[in-house]
């Protein structure tokens, strides 16, 4: 995501029937939330707009979440051409995943426990392919959740804000919330709808992924537009997805894939 600038990382709450923005979350670019309220388009965060629908982009086809509970995994994936820096890319990974499967993060959190993510390929392969890699050579190690807001989503993925998160009612600042690996890529079409546990990048405009993300805390479908490529679901932990506070540490993002 490099240091995007405008960015809309982080779903925007906009309240139904007056259009009143009402929690905006900024996806890795110091998303402003002073009490749960404000629109700061320096930082990426999912911008979540209220509507009587909610519907992927036009033209994009649906796709059924998949159930990694029902599938065989095999063990957690090796690095594969880590950078000396684990947090400086200089382009985007290339394809190395098997789109045909599906894999299986597990995200490993300092003190409140276990989320499993369910990642399909067939929802957004580029963006798998991109967090798969990540993850497996050890970028996610240590990066906080630098902004969480109840009932909406916690968000994590940028490296500048390791040590660097501030307390609630705090939101990222210009030193965190708005980094990333040193690249950019495209959107994908958004094929379901963000219900609660599911996964999806967090950006700052069109085109601007990078490696933050969010997972929604609550059934998004109805706030947010389908600006946030969508990738998985939460297969077990999402109790922790609720949990998690603003500061937590991701310890560690395994992923193994379907064999």
């Amino acid at each position: 995501m490099g240091q995007p600038s405008n960015q809309r990382n982080t779903p925007l709450l906009i309240a139904a029937g007056t259009v009143v923005v009402a929690a905006i979350v900024a996806v890795a670019v110091g998303f402003n939330h002073a009490a749960n309220s404000g629109v700061n388009r320096q930082t990426e965060t999912p911008s979540a707009a209220a509507s009587s629908t909610a519907t992927p982009t036009p033209g994009a086809s649906q796709v059924p979440y998949a159930d990694c509970t029902t599938a065989t995994f095999g063990s957690p994936l090796a690095p594969l051409n880590q950078p000396s820096d684990p947090h400086v890319y200089a382009t985007v990974p290339g394809m190395s995943i098997d789109q045909t499967k599906l894999y299986e993060a597990t995200i490993t959190t300092a003190n409140r426990g276990t989320i499993v993510v369910c990642l399909q390929p067939n929802l957004a392969p580029q963006t798998v392919n991109v967090f798969v890699t990540l993850s497996r050579n050890h970028f996610y190690d240590g990066i906080p959740w630098h902004r969480v807001v109840a009932a909406f989503i916690i968000q994590a993925g940028d490296p500048s804000c390791i040590g660097n998160v501030q307390a609630l009612p705090a939101t990222p600042s210009g030193t965190c919330g708005s980094g990333g690996p040193g690249f950019h890529f495209d959107d994908e079409p958004v094929k379901q709808q963000y219900v609660d546990g599911s996964i999806a990048m967090a950006n700052s405009g069109a085109n601007t992924n990078g490696s933050q993300f969010f997972i929604s805390s609550a059934d998004n479908s109805k706030n947010l537009q389908p600006q946030y490529n969508l990738f998985g679901k939460v297969a077990t932990g999402l109790d922790v997805v609720g949990k998690i506070q603003q500061g937590d540490i991701i310890q560690s993002i395994t992923v193994t894939e379907q064999q």
